[in-house]
């Protein structure tokens, strides 16, 4: 690398001086210039109607943007859902229960409050489908319930709560009215809904225990005309009266009473 300069004739000679190194530095930053307030207010003097006109602007311009922006209300509902707890009966009929886990319950009741499911029902229930805020007048029937629950799926909220047993959920509408009656007919929709799911639940239950009892006794009647045939066909006389409910003995018959006499003389003789 060459490191020698070439000066042209007539060029006054350099003058180098002294290395000043990093240390320097600190010093020249410090030679800086301090803000100016004073030429800072003349600029904002200079230039005060522009500034002021700006903001004027502004101000005016957010101020019709909040007259032309439709206003929204927000209704909001708090539920408190419990889990259910599911009595069982021992061997020794000892009562004992089984609780749900409670985060698993919450986070399925906050599915359910999301469903498409319960938003149909609150558009059937209020009849949104013949609202033109909710759906089009001039589409079909099925098309305007769909539009409806989609408008009421779009603008309800479900808020998780975190720990605890309450959920919270809110509805967003132009109409105060609107937006309490909608919200209103979600949480109503909400508990018909499980009232319905535990009912129904309640009802397959009964319908299989009454299917498995009836099952149970036509066996049970399978059993005794099998037990009667075969004591008939092998000649066995039942003595005993016949408990109430029971089935009646052979003690009526004529060979039920000779062999009830031969076992109380026999009785007798052994004595």
């Amino acid at each position: 690398m060459n490191r020698d300069l070439a000066l042209r004739d007539g060029d006054d000679p350099w003058e180098v001086g002294p290395h000043l190194g990093t240390a320097a530095l600190p010093a020249a930053a410090e030679r800086q210039p301090p803000v100016d307030l004073s030429r800072i207010l003349r600029v904002l003097l200079e230039w005060r109607w522009l500034i002021i006109g700006a903001a004027a602007l502004g101000l005016a311009l957010a101020v019709v943007a909040t007259l032309l922006t439709t206003p929204l209300y927000r209704a909001r509902v708090t539920m408190e859902v419990n889990p259910p707890n599911v009595e069982i009966m021992d061997e020794q009929s000892q009562q004992a229960g089984m609780s749900v886990n409670a985060h698993d319950f919450i986070a399925t009741q906050l599915g359910l409050l999301r469903s498409r499911t319960l938003a149909e029902r609150v558009a059937g229930d209020l009849n949104l489908a013949n609202n033109p805020a909710f759906a089009d007048p001039e589409a079909a029937p099925a098309a305007r319930l769909r539009q409806a629950a989609s408008n009421v799926a779009e603008n309800i909220n479900v808020l998780p709560q975190g720990d605890g047993q309450l959920i919270q959920f809110d509805f967003i509408s132009a109409s105060p009215a609107m937006a309490a009656r909608v919200a209103n007919a979600y949480a109503d929709a909400f508990i018909n809904s499980t009232l319905q799911r535990r009912y129904e639940a309640s009802a397959y239950a009964r319908n299989f225990l009454e299917r498995q009892i009836a099952k149970t006794r036509g066996i049970l009647e399978v059993s005794e005309r099998q037990l009667v045939a075969y004591a008939q066909a092998q000649g066995i006389i039942n003595t005993a009266s016949g408990e109430q409910g029971g089935p009646a003995g052979d003690g009526a018959s004529l060979q039920g009473r000779s062999l009830v006499a031969l076992n109380e003389a026999l009785a007798a003789a052994t004595r």
